[in-house]
């Protein structure tokens, strides 16, 4: 019974703070990298330019996003931006083989697998916590 209610009471388990913290952590690793060297993460991009600054800033947000969730205890905050996360970065995929941007779709299976999967995960926990 007091090992329920410690779960109950904890603001999120220890899986979705992985969840979290691999959007965090990869989300300004990336980000952080395309703004020093963008040909070393963006092919064809040999210096930073508006498209890549937008890139980059939308990234940046997204994980402030999280962390203010993170100290405000949100869940509902939380949930809210890993939807806006899940469907920007669902939006990429799409946009990749719409444009059929070749140089990008090595990308794809990475951004489903460590971004895309663990995000549906951590909103279908929240959503139930919420509801």
């Amino acid at each position: 019974m007091n090992e329920n209610n410690n779960q109950t009471n904890k603001f999120l388990p220890v899986w979705v703070w992985v969840i979290v913290l691999l959007q965090i952590f990869l989300v300004i690793f990336f980000s952080a990298g395309t703004a020093m060297s963008p040909s070393d993460f963006i092919p064809d991009v040999t210096e930073l330019n508006y498209v890549t600054q937008l890139y980059i800033t939308r990234n940046v947000t997204v994980a402030l996003g999280i962390i203010i969730a993170l100290l405000l205890k949100s869940h509902r905050a939380l949930l809210l931006i890993f939807a806006v996360r899940l469907l920007t970065d669902i939006s990429d995929v799409v946009t990749v083989y719409a444009l059929n941007v070749e140089v990008i779709k090595e990308s794809v299976p990475m951004v489903v697998a460590l971004l895309i999967i663990p995000a549906l995960f951590a909103i279908s926990y929240l959503w139930k916590r919420i509801k």
